[in-house]
């Protein structure tokens, strides 16, 4: 569940899984001798949340776990007659279609089987996209705060116009915007909600993620014939996280126009803080954004 107070505070409680948000994640597991598992036991655990999701391989070996919070997880692969297989570090990103199939070694469950290299996770249905991460909005320099200016590091995005509305492959207009499955399209101005004309609603240290899809992509997005940008923010875990910040600007540090006679004064300060953690452990978190 999430609450949110705009624009002066966004506060998080443990995500729900909404549409257009999740991602997904399938696979086959098989023996040595390439042959199918069935009823295998696969369990992925989140590693911010403690959040545990279980499925089981049907007749052909086939597993799915159909809406998944963007995040990283470990999984454990259980059957009868097999050792146990360990997966860690999974990561996830908002929207994606992953595949990641995994072969069984003969043995007793109490034995395990870490894997760590050569397992590969293949996007397999996510149009043609890119994802902007969390350690590209944290270390990237970014003007004014505008988390979504990232979407021109997706190639075929431009700025169009002195508005900075954003064209996809040359369509200005009938772009969708999407905030935790939520439509921020401003239809008035057809861009996202709060962009060039309106003060964003949504601090950057809000964001987690982000995917900018640009053709191709499924029917479940719908009423877009240019782009859509799929925001997912940030929820608490299990551990302590806080941030803040203060960026001052004025004219002493811009150079001054080689045809201006003088530097006019100009003052800008932007300054915020966010904070999240655990309410029950595995269960509840929050998450606080000025």
């Amino acid at each position: 569940m999430r609450i949110s107070l705009f624009p002066a505070v966004y506060v998080a409680l443990l995500p729900l899984v909404l549409f257009g948000q999740s991602a997904e994640l399938s696979g086959f597991i098989k023996d040595p001798h390439d042959a199918a598992v069935p009823n295998t036991s696969v369990e992925l655990r989140n590693q911010d949340t403690g959040a545990v999701s279980r499925t089981k391989t049907n007749s052909e070996g086939i597993y799915v776990f159909g809406a998944l919070s963007p995040g990283t997880y470990d999984a454990t692969i259980q059957a009868a007659g097999f050792r146990t297989l360990t997966r860690d570090s999974l990561v996830l990103k908002v929207g994606q279609r992953a595949r990641m199939d995994l072969t069984l070694e003969i043995g007793l469950v109490s034995e395990k089987v870490s894997v760590e290299e050569g397992v590969q996770i293949l996007d397999t249905d996510s149009g043609v996209s890119a994802v902007v991460g969390q350690r590209q909005i944290d270390e990237l320099p970014i003007n004014g705060r505008r988390v979504d200016s990232f979407v021109l590091l997706t190639p075929a995005v431009i700025p169009d116009g002195a508005t900075g509305a954003l064209s996809f492959r040359g369509v200005a207009s009938h772009n969708a915007f999407l905030t935790d499955g939520v439509d921020t399209t401003n239809q008035f101005w057809n861009e996202n909600g709060g962009r060039t004309r309106v003060p964003t609603p949504i601090s950057a240290d809000a964001v987690k993620e982000f995917r900018v899809l640009t053709s191709g992509y499924s029917a479940e997005y719908g009423r877009a014939a240019g782009g859509i940008v799929n925001t997912v923010t940030r929820s608490g875990g299990n551990t302590l996280h806080g941030t803040a910040y203060w960026f001052f600007r004025n004219q002493d540090f811009a150079a001054r126009d080689r045809y201006a006679t003088i530097n006019p004064p100009e003052s800008r300060h932007q300054s915020g803080a966010s904070i999240s953690g655990p309410i029950v452990k595995d269960r509840l978190f929050y998450f606080f954004c000025r």
